[in-house]
């Protein structure tokens, strides 16, 4: 109560107190000799006027609180005033919680992920330079990529690796404009792994082949400890991780008798797999042979083609075909049980049929008649 009395009192004194200006100003009883303030203006007389317009003295500052009270209270306002606007920021910032913020990315400064699961095949269709024109007409990606951040002792002068939206990166690093991305700082191989997977089936469905390529790499290297937990990681079913798999370990030059290994299907794998088995010589060479070809045949006939017999396939002993690459018989082989072989030839032109000749001479040691 003392404190309080205390302070009204300090206001009702200084309530009455002149205000204090930056001028020094001296008061005597005496009129004759008071002093003006030492800096107040010089007033002109009538005489030195050149015209009769008054002459307006400065006015002097707002008073300043001159006690402690005054001093506080005007302290207290105006922290209270920064107090609430700090509460208002903070709600504003609130409604950010959460969200994910963008930026244009240079896309020479992110590199491909090592576990990217878009063949380059793609960069080639009409379906990526259709989205390349939207692009380009829109003046960059509306939808954006997403990238983590990596050390540069890791990428190199590259500060970013994809998630996902490989085509989007390539759209806009062939177009040489910036590229719009969200960036995560902190993400593990694993859920890079996942989130890329998922979002990629979920835009556009991955080939087999590629989806091959993508868990047979994360297999290899350890990212799951076996494909049953890797299923139950992305939701996929473990039958079409397998027949992926099978894919993928298909040689390589079964995969380049294709016209692209997009054009691959899952049920292919264990025909194709199941045709090496019997007949690993014949069905790579007749792989090369069809790579060969100009134009090349369609994928179905293509697989037609290498799972059937070519060269000298044994249907049961003593028997024999030969076809050619488009699967079609030119020559059979029978043999009766007495041993006693028959060659049937499809029609031979006259040169082909000298060779034949000169062929049967060599291999029974004598001279046609």
């Amino acid at each position: 109560m003392a404190n309080k009395n205390l302070v009204k009192r300090a206001f009702s004194v200084t309530a009455n107190l002149p205000v204090r200006t930056d001028a020094a100003v001296v008061s005597v009883p005496s009129q004759e000799s008071a002093l003006v303030p030492l800096d107040a203006p010089r007033f002109e007389s009538t005489e030195d006027r050149a015209g009769n317009e008054p002459v307006t003295p400065p006015r002097a500052p707002a008073a300043t609180p001159r006690t402690s009270p005054g001093s506080m209270l005007a302290f207290m306002a105006e922290q209270s005033e920064v107090h609430k606007e700090v509460i208002d920021l903070r709600r504003r910032l609130e409604e950010f919680d959460g969200a994910e913020v963008t930026r244009r990315l240079d896309p020479r400064e992110i590199s491909v992920s090592r576990w990217a699961n878009r063949d380059r095949a793609h960069f080639a269709t009409q379906a990526f330079l259709d989205l390349k024109a939207e692009i380009q007409s829109s003046g960059g990606n509306i939808q954006p990529i997403k990238v983590r951040a990596v050390s540069p002792a890791e990428a190199g002068a590259q500060r970013y690796e994809i998630v996902y939206g490989h085509r989007r990166h390539q759209a806009c690093l062939e177009l040489g404009i910036p590229v719009l991305a969200l960036i995560d700082h902190g993400m593990k191989d694993t859920d890079l792994f996942i989130e890329m997977d998922r979002e990629n089936r979920a835009r556009e469905d991955l080939s087999p082949w590629e989806q091959g390529v993508m868990y047979s790499r994360a297999l290899d290297e350890g990212l799951f400890p076996s494909a049953k937990q890797m299923a139950a990681a992305l939701g996929v079913d473990m039958g079409t991780i397998s027949k992926a798999k099978t894919l993928r370990s298909l040689p390589a030059e079964v995969i380049a008798a294709f016209n692209s290994p997009l054009e691959l299907q899952f049920r292919w794998g264990k025909l194709l797999t199941d045709a090496l088995q019997k007949d690993p010589e014949g069905i790579l060479e007749r792989a090369r042979t069809v790579a060969s070809q100009l134009p090349r045949p369609s994928a179905a006939d293509t697989l037609k083609i290498l799972i059937q017999a070519a060269g000298a396939k044994r249907r049961r002993e003593g028997t024999a075909e030969w076809l050619d690459p488009a699967g079609n018989r030119v020559a059979s082989l029978n043999t009766d049980r007495k041993g006693r072989a028959t060659i049937l030839v499809e029609a031979l032109d006259e040169n082909q049929q000298r060779r034949l000749i000169k062929l049967l001479d060599g291999f029974l040691g004598l001279k046609a008649e």
